[in-house]
């Protein structure tokens, strides 16, 4: 019986098969608190539309990112972590000398892998606000002590410059194989495939940005019973693509405000940061909350008043699962020194699925059940 493993962000790289369930940690990085306020302005993540512990950063409350490598030996990228899409790429060294976003980062350079293999088939991928193209390549791509062997990527020739700031390279998507932009097997789907992993499993721990320890965790194969409590929620997948389900409905605490009253479709995505719905249901509901609207669409509060907000109760599969205003707040200090707390709930198109981002998935601990097609939610330890 093959087992996960946990590893920790930046650690050596072991085996090729995991014994146990593979824990990676995410560390938090040092970053000028005013890009968190520029990076507000980029998250209208909304896409229209162990196991193997893998440690994650966290940038400012906004952005999960954990390490790979790709090829032999090995090159070393940090990549997002996207439960809300289903490709990898990375920058290749190719890219335009133009291209500020890519030359910003860490460059895949194929003539350097004796396990590369070419493909040139283009790629293009849009992510609301960002996107990025390139070709595609294949090559063995390593998350903690998982070696994936011949998996196809993309090789990003262009990135646009909502990417420039990040401190990941690129995006790992763990979506399902049917949002696939060119329909390539998934990464995980191929450690699957592959029999790298104890279990059709994968779980994260997302931790607030805490400098003194991981941002969280990513757990392949498995989950890590040490950063949760209670029993798991699981709901069934109801679209394959997104990990998507039926949500009951949200209302705030003591009020009468309540949103997806009759029940509506929901998605879980950690390269979300916020809470993502439908226009004009968000924007009641963070008037209820006494939000004011700011020219980039977000809504502040008076930091002092964050303590004494209502919880805010998301209801899936009839069981409560309450946020706190210190856990669906985020406070953001600009480069001019201002500093504000913006309520963690982004407005979207009129009938935009809800995305529970980076806000919800901290409070609770999310599983990813992909051999049973469900998704599981338990108190996280945070």
């Amino acid at each position: 019986m093959v087992a996960a493993t946990v590893i920790v962000l930046a650690a050596t790289l072991v085996s090729s098969l995991a014994v146990e369930p593979i824990h990676i940690p995410i560390y938090p990085t040092v970053k000028p608190e005013h890009r968190v306020a520029s990076l507000l302005k980029q998250v209208d993540y909304y896409r229209n539309v162990n196991p193997g512990d893998e440690p994650l950063r966290n940038f400012q409350d906004v952005e999960y990112y954990g390490p790979i490598t790709i090829g032999t030996p090995g090159q070393s990228f940090n990549v997002v972590f996207d439960t809300g899409s289903s490709d990898l790429w990375i920058p290749s060294v190719r890219c335009l000398k133009w291209n500020v976003a890519c030359q910003r980062h860490n460059k895949y350079n194929n003539a350097m892998s004796s396990t590369y293999t070419p493909n040139g088939k283009h790629f293009s991928i849009s992510y609301g606000t960002g996107y990025a193209n390139g070709y595609l390549s294949r090559d063995t791509v390593t998350v903690a002590s998982i070696a994936v062997v011949n998996q196809t990527f993309g090789e990003a020739l262009q990135e646009s410059s909502d990417f420039i700031n990040t401190p990941a390279d690129g995006l790992l998507g763990m979506g399902f194989l049917e949002m696939s932009v060119d329909k390539v097997p998934t990464v995980f789907g191929n450690m699957v495939r592959q029999k790298l992993l104890p279990k059709p499993v994968f779980s994260f721990y997302l931790n607030r940005d805490a400098p003194a320890g991981p941002g969280g965790i990513l757990t392949l194969g498995g989950t890590d019973p040490s950063h949760y409590t209670g029993n798991f929620t699981f709901l069934d997948i109801t679209k394959k693509g997104y990990w998507q389900f039926k949500m009951d409905r949200i209302n705030v605490k003591g009020e009468e405000l309540t949103v997806c009253r009759n029940g509506c479709q929901a998605i879980a995505d950690t390269g979300t940061s916020l809470i993502v719905g439908p226009g004009r249901e968000v924007s009641e509901l963070n008037r209820k909350l006494g939000g004011t609207r700011t020219a980039h669409g977000h809504y502040v509060v008076p930091c002092e008043e964050v303590s004494s907000l209502p919880d805010v109760v998301i209801t899936l599969k009839a069981k409560p699962f309450p946020l706190t205003g210190p856990q669906y707040t985020l406070k953001v200090k600009t480069k001019e020194g201002y500093t504000g707390c913006f309520l963690g709930f982004k407005e979207a198109g009129r009938k935009s699925l809800w995305i529970l981002g980076d806000v919800f998935l901290r409070a609770y601990y999310s599983q990813y059940d992909w051999g049973q097609a469900r998704v599981g939610f338990a108190v996280s330890k945070n």
